[in-house]
Parts: structure tokens; sequence; C-alpha cells
């Protein structure tokens, strides 16, 4: 991970699964559900219009039953190779609260079938806020990694 001006996180990870099923983890709302919250949170409903315009809502929930809802707007979209998004937190946690933040999501193809994801972050209001979303983020993709990773038999009967 780094942190350059202003106030942006960046985060490379290589995946064990081709660009095209990374691509299909962020942008698939069955397989979003999996993976799309920090830690133990976990989500509880996801809407997606996932077309270049369309917006997307995500409500997780913590252990304790707080509830926290991201919101945005996908500005691009590239099959296997790009998406950049709005990001928007509503919650308990004022320090990320009235910001909305962009996301970029590059893939990249490499050897062996696997594929490196470089995430970049910005736009933040305070170094605080970007380091707070940097301190959640591996969690997340940890859970995608086992997400891309899965069989697709278990997908399917998970989605279920």
């Amino acid at each position: 991970m780094t942190q350059g001006p202003p106030h942006r996180v960046v985060m490379r990870r290589v995946f064990p699964a081709s660009a095209a099923e990374v691509y299909e983890a962020w942008t698939t709302p069955e397989i979003m559900r999996h993976w799309l919250a920090p830690g133990p949170n976990v989500v509880i409903s996801i809407d997606a219009d996932v077309s270049v315009g369309g917006a997307f809502h995500i409500r997780s929930q913590a252990p304790d039953g707080v509830i926290h809802i991201i919101d945005g707007k996908y500005r691009q979209l590239h099959p296997a190779r790009r998406i950049v998004m709005t990001w928007a937190y509503s919650g308990p946690v004022a320090l990320i609260c009235n910001m909305e933040t962009l996301i970029e999501v590059d893939f990249e193809q490499i050897a062996d079938g696997h594929t490196a994801m470089t995430f970049t972050q910005s736009q933040f209001a305070s170094t605080e806020a970007a380091d707070a979303y940097a301190g959640d983020w591996p969690s997340c993709f940890t859970k995608l990694e086992g997400a891309v990773s899965a069989p697709v038999d278990k997908k399917s009967k998970d989605q279920n």
C-alpha cells in the first residue's frame, strides 16, 4: 500500500483468477455480497445497475448490529480491464461520512491465469479518512480472493 498526495490510497494485489473473473467479482452483486464488507462485517443487501452512470447501494452489518451504507455511481466500465466509480459512506463512522471518494480498479492479466489488481481510492477529505479505508480494504481483498478462487459450483450454491 502507498499513500500519496492528496490523500490517496493505492494497493496492488494478485489474485489466482483471470482478469475477467476478478472484474466479474467487482460487478456481479451475487459475488460482491461475499466480499465487499470489511473484517467481520457482512453485506446484507446490494443493488447495482452496472452500467456507466448506473448506481449501486450496499448495506452491510457489523457483528454488533450496526448498519453501514455505501452509495456510488459507475463512471467507467471496461470489462476485464478497468472500473471507475464513486464511493460515499453513510453510517456511524463520522470520520468517513459526507465525503465522496473516487475508486479506480485496474486489472492486468499476468502469468499462469493470475490477475494483478491495482486499486486506487482518492479524493479523501483528510489523511485520517484515507488511513481508515487503507485499514479496511485488505480484509475485503482477502475475502475477494476467496470469492474468485472458490469453485464455480460453490459460488452458485452460496447465492441461494
